[in-house]
Order: structure tokens, then C-alpha cells, then sequence
């Protein structure tokens, strides 16, 4: 892509600008009046005492209108150190005297030093250790920022030994440094895990972290946000350009800046810094941390009906074994039966004769079910017109005409023409809101907005430009470009209309809304994600690791891939197992897929299902049941999340493991090892064909650490942090370890509920799920387990969180465990927060590691599931 890039210049102190000294919240330059740019303002304040956010604006360059920012809080004042208006410098120091936040662990006296002589320079620099001062990010001298026909342009040195993270959903290798990626959203279906870009999302939020190295002090990690909703491009050192050589650059199409600097200890300190400025992931609720059926080839059939396939799916999963808490219906309950084309929020009735009847069924068996729903419209749906008329579509002011593309309509390949529905207009929203209210009245338990890139193909499209919330700078009223608005305010839009839909309708349950785009926004309403349509092999599902790792550190959480591959060919049984061995370690765990190929060769069913290949069915059933054993695990993960945006997959360096200089070298940083739980569980997965055993690296948490690692596998597998080692990974399992001190609550290894009797164990639609007790398949979460890992000697304290997993404001349970090691195990546990009443009462069954014949001092010895477990009373 090539810009028109005008540089900006000829700054001066605004008028008012605090001298020398003085005390301040803001800090301002103006245009000078000779410059060829009249009338531009760059602004400079503290949000946050590590936060630091500039602006720039001028006449044709307004702030980007958007509501991505949650933060409320008044800038922090700063003292100007030395303000020299001759020679057009000033130097600010930070955090001030008093205002070093929690979250900024690094806790190092920064300055940041301004220069406007000829362009624009901010820098930042901090303390060395050694007596002096080093940089740790600055812009471009002389190239800083600029001007592109409709937007801005931004430059800065790069620091090429750091690594680069973040962006959201990118693809692999996890460390962005020397790539360029769009900023924006696009139907990349079938896409490269390793390739492709762009793919779903539109994430500006760019890491930058040093590597550590051993006998040096770190410089701080810092983050650059750009708040707004315009497609962008972000380069990272892959452009050079002399006398610059390599740099770093973000380009914005449209409108002024609002740049967001964050700086802390790591990644950890500067991911939790920005979900404070945008707010933290949403709870998930419970039962969408189990398995997740889905399938186009089910709900697409016509013989037999998609109906009679789907009300099957209880049996074919108590006849195999699969405990399953939800299903999705792709679109085709919406194809009209005579023209063969999807018409969002219709009927097919031919498919679906008794779809509440359906839904009930599905109820009774525990499964939840979410439906398939798109913002657009075939310009033949049968409330097309309606739309329209109530100017609820994008307009095309040189057609003067609705603004109409072709839009994916039915088998693969296949489009129409067609609108997509403008959701900042209350027309678009009151049809959407309608559409929802509608499936939710037929039973259904969430909204699974899809295909919502909104993939409107020119800048000059006008949307109307109406909100129900207030923006950070509205533009003025009536409409507005796209290319300023940005295309995915929208996506936001039909998540906050799906989530307050349902909110209304339900208001004591916790809302669900699965989103396949997304922008910065739209995660206040969404509360899942996926990485879109895949498409199957081996290096897809490798890619897939990386991708996930960086949306967990961009705060989209509660995220996964396709299990299997949605496009494609099916996967081989190898390739089947091990995907699906990977996917329950993540937070999303669904295998969906689309195999338009009912003749495949070997035999499989249309789509992917956990029993469609007989010889590896009891190594998918196990994944599936360890899924389920670890649930109390993976819905604590998912608090830890909500409260301090901690990502249930993180990449090997997160927190303190940041100071361990070998997980940053190739072999470790490009492998695709992770943390369920930073220090916890580390997932060991193979991922490529015939891989029977894993080299993994053991991370350290400091120099001095000689934790050990414990294989969740073997009775002998204990080796010390700091070394590499090998694992077996034999096709019956994924490798699995967890760090000395870690504590796992685990469950029944099937579906259960946490009520008898409440929205957790009864549906929206008044279905109470039939508990095994009752001849069903669905248990009572009436026992709990903890597994945990003692070393020679030493003490150790956890906490997991616990809840009923369905309410929107839940009460929760707080249990805090403290074990410590010796000749035999000392075990002591209470409940910190006690709001919450679990099934389980107070009866904790703790397991030591297979092969530990050490016993728990004091507490009964029993058998579980073949093997002893201690029961510890909670207090």
C-alpha cells in the first residue's frame, strides 16, 4: 500500500502552556501560523500515572470518533522539570511523587523528553541501574509524524532485539518484529495460520518487550493503543528506508490521533494496564467452557431433515460417550427452501418444522443452544424494503442509492447482491434487535454473531451516524463517512445490540454473544471469540498456538480455533486427535467445520464429529472427558481473566518467567508450548505428524528458581526448572506438566450443573435439564478435587475462584489452599469469600503427584477414580 506522506512541523507552545516548573494536567503545541499545516493541536497528558495519551488534531483531522475507551478516571498531574521555549524542548518526569500505580511493577523514575525544534520528538527514558539513563522508545527524528490524504502517519526507531506481541488475531510466529500487518477486518476464510493477513479482527495495541539478558537490568515493556476504528497498517520494522534504516510505522486512513503510550514490568503489566483503559474480558459463563458441538453439514440438511439430525445429537452422544454443554446452528435454518439463499432471521420450516420443539429437546439433554445470525441482507429478503424505507442501510452518495455489494448467500463460493444493514442507525438496530428477541423466544441461550466484517468496500459509503452511547468525539450529526467511522464501530454495534437483547429478555443470566470480528469495543458485549475459518492441516493447526497466544495478551481471552479445520479436506485420525488435544488447553473449545464433500474417501460424516473416526474414538473421548475433569479449573482462569486480565494461554514469558533469557531464543519462543495458567499447568502439545515425544524447556521464574516441573503422565517424570527435557507424547495424550506449588481444582468428568434448582439447572424457556438421577446425562458438580504439587520441602498458598456459571451478577467462592511439603504434607483450606455454596459442600479430595507415597497428615485416605485421595474439610 502506497501513502501520500506530508510531514507535519512548525510547532509551537500553545497558548497557556505551563512554564518551567508549574503543575499540570495537560500539555499543548499548536501549528504555527506560517506552517504549511495551520491550525493542528498536539496535546500531551497522563490518564494513568504509566499511562501516557497524545492527541492530534487539526481542520480536516478530528479525533477518531469511538467508545473503545472505559476509563474514567481524571489525567494525573505533572510537574515540567525544564521547559526551554527557546530551543523548543521540555522534559516531564513520571510517574510523579505519589501517583506509581500497581500497575506498573517495573517501579522506575521515567522522564519523557519533548522536542519540537523541527518535527515533532517524544522520547522516554528511564533508569539504567547503573547511574545513567537509557531510551526505551522515542520517535523517528525529523520523519515523526505526517499527513496521507485522509489520516495521519506515525514513525518511530525500533528496537530490534525486542520482541513484538500483540495486535490481536495475527498470524504465527508469535513475535510480530519484521512483518506488516493490516488493521482491519476481512471474511478470510480457508485462511494461511502462518500467512494470511488480514484476518478477523481489528486490534491496534502493539507490544513491545526486551528480551532479558542475563547480567543486564531490562528496560521497560511498553504498549502503543491507537483508539479508533479506521483500517490502519501497522509495519514493524519490515519497511527500510535510508537515512532512517529500519522502523517502525502506523499508518491511520482516516482522521486525527489519539495515541496511548503504556509502560510497565513486562507483558503482563502492560496487558493489565490497558484492559484498565478499555475494560477487562467479560465473565464467560460455565457451561461454555465445555464442549461445543457445531456443524454446516447437520444443520444444512434436506434428507433427512437438519431437524431429525439435530434432535439426534443427545443419543449419538450418550451412545459414544461425549458430554457436550452446547450447539450451534450454522445459518441454515435460514435458507428459503425455494431459492437456496440465507435471509437473516427467517425460517426454514421444511428443515425445521418445531424448532422451539427442537431447542426444548436439546434443553432437556443439558446442550445449550446458540444461532447463527448476519448483519446483511439479500436484496430479496422479505424485509429488504422495509429497511430501507426506515434508512436503515448504507448509503452510496454517488449512486444516491442504498450502497450495495455482493455478499456470501448460500453454498461455498456463492454470493448475492445485497446490503449490509447500517448499525448506527436505529433502524438497522431495531431490526437486529428484533431478529434476536425473536430466536430468543423460540428458546435459544445466546447470539453467535457471524460474518460481521461488514465488508463495505468504499471510504465514501455514509452511514447515519446515530449512537445510544456517547463517543469520545462524535462527528457532527446526520451522516458520516465510513472511512472515518471505521467499519467495525458496527461489529461493536451488533454485539451490544445481542448483548443488551438478551440482557433485556433474561436480565439475572450472564448474556452470551460469540462474535467472529470484532474491534476494541465490541468485547464489552462479546464475551467469545474464535479464529474464523480455518481450513485443515498440519501447519494450520501449529499456527493456531501463536495466534491464540497473542489475542490472549490483546485481552480477547476467551478464544479458540475450529477443532479439525472448518475448510478443507477432513483430517486424518492423527491430525483429529491432536487438534482436539490442543483445543481443550484453550478457553474456547469447539469442533465445527464445514466438509462440503459428503463422498470422502474415507467414509467420514460431512462434517467433524468426535466419533467419526471408530479407532481413535477413545483417545478423543478421554481429551474431551479431561476437558470436563478440569472444568472448576478453567472457570477460575476465566475470573482470573475478568478480574486482573489474566490470559488462560499464555506464551512461555509471561509475568515473572520474563526474566528467564531462554525463552526467548528461536527454538523455545517458535515452539508452541504455553501456560494453562501462567505458573501452573504447562501444555506440552504435538503438532506435528508421528511426533511420539516433545523436547519442552522448563521455564524459570528467577535465576535462583529450582522449582520442579512434574508430568502429569508419568509417575517418574519430575525434572528441575531451567532444563530442557523429553516427554512422551504418545497419540493417547498430549503432554501435560505442572510447576511445583500449583494447586488444580478438578470436577466430575462429564457434564454437571451447580444448582438442583435455579437458572443454572432451568433454561430460558422454562426446561429443567434431566440430571443422571433422573435417567439424563447431566450430573450434580457435587465433588471437588484438587491436585497439587509439593516439592521436597517449602510452602505453598493458591486461590481458585468458584460460582454458579450462569448468573450475571454471581455470587462467588473463594477457596484458599496452603500446603506444605516434608515428610509427609501438611494440607490447610478455607473459604475466603463464602457467598457461594457449592454442591461439594465442604469435602475437598486432594491428590499428591502420580508416584508421591507421601500421605496428607491427619486427613482420611480414600479411593477416587483409582487413585488415593485425602479428604481435607474447607473451613
Amino acid at each position: 500500500m502506497v501513502y501520500v506522506e506530508r510531514e507535519l512541523s512548525s510547532f509551537q507552545l500553545a497558548a497557556g502552556a505551563p512554564s518551567a516548573g508549574a503543575t499540570a494536567t495537560s500539555f499543548s503545541l499548536v501549528s504555527s501560523p506560517k506552517a504549511p499545516f495551520k491550525d493542528f493541536v498536539y496535546t500531551l497528558e497522563f490518564p494513568l500515572a504509566n499511562a501516557l495519551r497524545v492527541t492530534l488534531t487539526g481542520p480536516d483531522r478530528p479525533l477518531p470518533p469511538h467508545d473503545n475507551v472505559v476509563l474514567k478516571t481524571a489525567p494525573v498531574e505533572f510537574t515540567i522539570a525544564l521547559l526551554n521555549e527557546r530551543t523548543c524542548e521540555a522534559v516531564i518526569p513520571f510517574p510523579q511523587p505519589g501517583n506509581t500505580p500497581d500497575l506498573d511493577g517495573a517501579h522506575k523514575a521515567r522522564e519523557l523528553r519533548l522536542n519540537w525544534a523541527d518535527s515533532i520528538l517524544l522520547e522516554i527514558w528511564e533508569d539504567d541501574g547503573a547511574g545513567g539513563k537509557v531510551r526505551v522508545c522515542g520517535d523517528l527524528a525529523s520523519r515523526s509524524y505526517a499527513l496521507t490524504e485522509h489520516g495521519v502517519m506515525r514513525h518511530w526507531w525500533i528496537e530490534r532485539d525486542n520482541l513484538h506481541l500483540g495486535l490481536g488475531e495475527k498470524a504465527g510466529p508469535i513475535d510480530l518484529t519484521g512483518r506488516s500487518f493490516q488493521i482491519t477486518g476481512s471474511d478470510s476464510a480457508c485462511y494461511d495460520a502462518y500467512e494470511t493477513d488480514p484476518l478477523y479482527k481489528h486490534t491496534p495495541f502493539l507490544v513491545s518487550t526486551p528480551r532479558a539478558v542475563e547480567g543486564r537490568q531490562p528496560r521497560s515493556t511498553y504498549a502503543i493503543y491507537h483508539a479508533t476504528n479506521s483500517n490502519a497498517l501497522w509495519d514493524i520494522g519490515r519497511h527500510h528506508d535510508d537515512p532512517w534504516g529500519y522502523f517502525k510505522t502506523f499508518t491511520q486512513d482516516w482522521g486525527g490521533l489519539e495515541e496511548w503510550y503504556l509502560f510497565g514490568k513486562g507483558v503482563k503489566e502492560v496487558t493489565r494496564t490497558w484492559a484498565e483503559i478499555v475494560g477487562k474480558p467479560m465473565l464467560v459463563g460455565r457451561d461454555w467452557l465445555g464442549y461445543l458441538a457445531s456443524g454446516m453439514g447437520l444443520g444444512e440438511s434436506d434428507e433427512p431433515i437438519a431437524q431429525e439430525l439435530l434432535s439426534q445429537w443427545p443419543a449419538l452422544c450418550k451412545k459414544h460417550d461425549i458430554p457436550c454443554s452446547a450447539i450451534h446452528f450454522s445459518s441454515g435454518y435460514t435458507v428459503d427452501p425455494e431459492t437456496g439463499n440465507r435471509n437473516v432471521f427467517t425460517m426454514n420450516t421444511k428443515r425445521y418444522p418445531d424448532f422451539k420443539g427442537l431447542v426444548g429437546g436439546l434443553h432437556k439433554a443439558g446442550i445449550k443452544v446458540v444461532p447463527n445470525i448476519k448483519p446483511y441482507m439479500l436484496n430479496i429478503h422479505p424485509q429488504y424494503a422495509k429497511v430501507h424505507d426506515n434508512d436503515g442501510l448504507f448509503y452510496d452518495d454517488h449512486l444516491k442509492a442504498p450502497a450495495q455489494t455482493r455478499i456470501w448467500s448460500s453454498g461455498i463460493g456463492c454470493n448475492g447482491k445485497g446490503s449490509w444493514v447500517d448499525m448506527t442507525s436505529p433502524a438497522g438496530r431495531q431490526w437486529w434487535a428484533d431478529g434476536v428477541k425473536s430466536l430468543i423466544d423460540a428458546g435459544m441461550d445466546g447470539m453467535w454473531n457471524d460474518n460481521n466484517e461488514f465488508s463495505l468496500h468504499d471510504d465514501e459509503f455514509l452511514a447515519h451516524n446515530d449512537f445510544p452511547h456517547a463517543f469520545v468525539s462524535p462527528a457532527a450529526p446526520g451522516k458520516a463517512k465510513v472511512g472515518l467511522l471505521g467499519r467495525m464501530i458496527n461489529t461493536e454495534m451488533v454485539a451490544k445490540t445481542s448483548h443488551d437483547t438478551l440482557l433485556a429478555a433474561n436480565p439475572e443470566r450472564r448474556p452470551y454473544v460469540l462474535t467472529r470480528s470484532g474491534n476494541v469495543g465490541a468485547f464489552k458485549y462479546a464475551c467469545g471469540t474464535w479464529t474464523g475459518d480455518n481450513e485443515t492441516s498440519w501447519k494450520n493447526l501449529r499456527g493456531s498456538q501463536p495466534i491464540q497466544l497473542n489475542c490472549g495478551i490483546s485481552l480477547m481471552q476467551s478464544t479458540g480455533s475450529d477443532i479439525g479445520g472448518f475448510g478443507g479436506p477432513l483430517p486424518s485420525p492423527e491430525l483429529f486427535v491432536r487438534w482436539v488435544q490442543l483445543g481443550v488447553t484453550h478457553a474456547r473449545f469447539c469442533i465445527h467445520a464445514f466438509k462440503p464433500s459428503k463422498d470422502d474417501p474415507s467414509g467420514a460424516s460431512a462434517t467433524n464429529t468426535p466419533w467419526m473416526y471408530p479407532a481413535v474414538l477413545p483417545v478423543i473421548r478421554d481429551a474431551i472427558k479431561w476437558r470436563y475433569a478440569f472444568l472448576p479449573y478453567f472457570n477460575s482462569l476465566m475470573w482470573g481473566s475478568h478480574d486482573d486480565a489474566e490470559p488462560t494461554n499464555a506464551w512461555l514469558g509471561w509475568g515473572e518467567f520474563a526474566s528467564d533469557p531462554n525463552v526467548y531464543t528461536d527454538k523455545v519462543l517458535n515452539g508452541f508450548d504455553a501456560w494453562i495458567g501462567a505458573g501452573q499447568l504447562l501444555s506440552v502439545p504435538a503438532l506435528h505428524e508421528g511426533e511420539l515425544t516433545r523436547d519442552v524447556y522448563l521455564p524459570k521464574a528467577s535465576a535462583s528458581d529450582t522449582s520442579l516441573y512434574f508430568d502429569l503422565h508419568s509417575p517418574h517424570g519430575q525434572y528441575a526448572a531451567g532444563t530442557t527435557v523429553s516427554i512422551a507424547t504418545p497419540l493417547e495424550h498430549m503432554g501435560l506438566l505442572a510447576r511445583e506449588g500449583a494447586a488444580i481444582p478438578i470436577g466430575k468428568n462429564y457434564h454437571t450443573v451447580t444448582q438442583r434448582t435455579g437458572p443454572a439447572r432451568t433454561t430460558p424457556d422454562g426446561v429443567d435439564i434431566e440430571l443422571e438421577e433422573d435417567g439424563g446425562v447431566v450430573g450434580l458438580d457435587d465433588f471437588r478435587g484438587l491436585l497439587i504439587f509439593p516439592g521436597e520441602k517449602g510452602g505453598y498458598t493458591r486461590t481458585w475462584t468458584e460460582d454458579d456459571g450462569i448468573s450475571r451478577a454471581p455470587a462467588r467462592a473463594d477457596i484458599e489452599v496452603t500446603y506444605t511439603a516434608g515428610a509427609e504434607i501438611t494440607v490447610a483450606a478455607q473459604f475466603t469469600v463464602h457467598d457461594f455454596k457449592p454442591l461439594w459442600g465442604r469435602a475437598l479430595h486432594v491428590f499428591l503427584p502420580l508416584g508421591d507415597v507421601r500421605v496428607v497428615k491427619g486427613a482420611k485416605a480414600v479411593e477416587r477414580d483409582g487413585r488415593v485421595a485425602y479428604v481435607v474439610d474447607v473451613l
